[in-house]
């Protein structure tokens, strides 16, 4: 399941005490026993690594994306539409060849939402993968996606990462004058790829 809370103030402490509160109630257990730690890449997890549950969080702009399993590792991101306008383009120069060239042959108007959706997907793919985006955001290739630019609500896919295979789920929340996107994505070891 994936939950989005509103509101968090931007100090990690803030976003700490949310998290440990959520945790506690999908566990159903008390706060003081959800003890956090980080793996070799920093992402957090449960202490106890018999929990038999997996997370992953996101957070911008007073939103707190959280992300949960008890399937398997489970990644999450969460931008505004507003933060990808200026960045897009610089920041879409570590993509995959073939995903520049889609985002190009867009209308202007309509690349930062396409943008949006490769980012958040990416970087949910490589959180749920356990490496972040050490290596880079060219893989996962998602430059298949033929409703790229469309308007939400977007159909789900299925992405493969170095024989490592995720379904991958996007999330649209307007709120005041801005648009959250969101993507989870969650291992699929069984998954058949198409």
């Amino acid at each position: 399941m994936t939950w989005l809370y509103t509101g968090i103030a931007q100090a990690a402490e803030a976003r700490s005490r949310v998290l440990v509160r959520h945790l506690a109630r999908r566990l159903d257990r008390p706060e003081a026993e959800i003890v956090l730690a980080r793996d070799s890449f920093g992402k957090p997890m449960l202490a106890d690594p018999d929990s038999g549950y997996w997370f992953n969080c996101a957070s911008c702009d007073g939103l707190l994306l959280i992300a949960g399993s008890r399937q398997g590792p489970v990644g999450a991101d969460v931008e505004t539409l507003e933060r990808c306008i200026p960045v897009w383009e610089d920041a879409s120069q570590g993509f995959a060849p073939a995903e520049r060239a889609l985002l190009a042959a867009l209308p202007a108007a309509r690349r930062p939402l396409a943008f949006a959706r490769l980012w958040t997907a990416k970087e949910a793919v490589l959180k749920a993968r356990g490496t972040g985006i050490v290596d880079g955001l060219a893989e996962p290739d998602l430059s298949f996606l033929r409703d790229l630019a469309d308007s939400p609500p977007w159909i789900s896919t299925k992405v493969n990462v170095g024989g490592d295979r995720f379904a991958v789920s996007w999330y649209t929340l307007p709120m005041d004058e801005a648009l959250a996107i969101a993507a989870r994505a969650e291992a699929a070891p069984n998954l058949e790829m198409t």
